[in-house]
């Protein structure tokens, strides 16, 4: 069996792998780096002395950037499909919101920050004639041009609700002004949602339909049409109770908000699994982290989510997590993705857990 399929076929298998019905697990190799500037030459060397404009970025470039990328992970084969974005290293959200966003060269990423004399109680709302919003359609423009009908474009990196409310209130701030000060928190809770279900559709409205699908900036998985990419990382620092009281309903109404949603969750804290369960994600994707839980430790997590949706882990897996992963687990709704640092490593991956299927 080979590792390299076409498109076309690929999405097939992608298809099935939604409907439960792929007859082995996907496995796809994610290739450079998971640090943005690092993995895309052309925002390297940005300014580090002030805070970043939207005319320090290049879509152009970025564009043609982004196809090196797709043929560099069409060398290394297997399941998965590269997909582009707006530049997803730019907290987006966060500089819709006003906040001043930084470059740090030296890590690879980009950060937000507010500003000394930031409202962190203002209102918020999407304007699509905000210039980081204009700089996303740009991306999007270019990247249409670029991609043709070799790759699929996708929604970038959007942070959840819990990430915005940890973004205005840092730290253990977020949780005292939840006790002391809760309407303020609904309030500015139900706007970021908004926010954020208005940028998502406003990309998913130049985001051409690849195959009658989507892509998912650099998860490089094929989606149904109108599926975004969501997060709520900030959650880790919540109690279940918190979470209930102050996000779960967003969370809700995000997903009758938008065609399709993959839901990016970390182990390595609080995760409300089992409460997105009960909503209707497209797919959950989870993540394994270095330093955290290994894929065996995490068998009931897997297990439940498989039960009644389809899994997606993604990683810098080990050989040990591919042991458990394609031995213990159901292989219909399963699609692995892992880093890899060579091609001689991404066929021995293939050649040992695929071909033996």
């Amino acid at each position: 069996m080979s590792m390299y399929f076409g498109i076309g076929e690929r999405v097939e298998r992608f298809r099935a792998f939604y409907q439960k019905n792929n007859e082995r697990p996907l496995l796809g190799f994610y290739v450079g780096s998971d640090y943005p500037i690092f993995q895309y030459e052309s925002v390297r060397g940005l300014p580090e002395d002030r805070p970043l404009k939207p005319s320090d970025f290049d879509p152009v470039s970025f564009a043609k950037n982004c196809r090196k990328i797709f043929e560099l992970h069409e060398e290394y084969g297997g399941d998965f499909i590269w997909s582009a974005s707006a530049f997803w290293g730019i907290p987006w959200v966060e500089a819709l919101m006003g906040m001043d966003i930084y470059a740090n060269n030296k890590t690879g990423s980009l950060y937000a920050a507010l500003p000394k004399d930031y409202d962190t109680t203002q209102s918020f709302r999407f304007d699509r004639n905000n210039p980081w919003a204009i700089l996303c359609r740009d991306f999007l423009t270019e990247l249409k041009k670029e991609s043709g009908d070799d790759f699929p474009l996708a929604t970038t990196r959007m942070r959840g609700v819990s990430d915005l409310l940890s973004a205005l209130y840092p730290g253990h701030k977020l949780i005292y002004e939840m006790i002391d000060n809760p309407d303020i928190i609904h309030r500015l809770a139900g706007e970021i949602n908004n926010l954020i279900i208005d940028f998502a559709n406003f990309q998913l409205k130049l985001i051409p339909e690849f195959h009658g699908g989507t892509g998912s900036f650099y998860y490089n998985l094929w989606a149904p049409k109108g599926t975004i990419w969501y997060q709520e990382d900030a959650v880790a620092l919540l109690s279940p109770g918190l979470y209930d009281e102050f996000i779960r309903k967003h969370n809700e109404e995000l997903i009758r908000s938008v065609p399709g949603c993959i839901m990016h969750q970390h182990p390595t804290g609080y995760m409300p699994y089992e409460k997105y369960l009960q909503m209707n994600f497209t797919a959950h994707e989870v993540h394994l982290d270095e330093g955290g839980p290994r894929a065996e430790e995490l068998s009931e997590v897997y297990r439940k989510i498989q039960s009644s949706s389809c899994l997606v882990i993604w990683g810098d897996l080990r050989e040990s997590d591919f042991d458990f992963l394609f031995s213990q687990l159901d292989k219909r709704g399963l699609a692995v993705c892992t880093m890899v640092r060579s091609k001689e490593e991404a066929e021995h991956l293939w050649n040992k857990y695929i071909l033996k299927q």
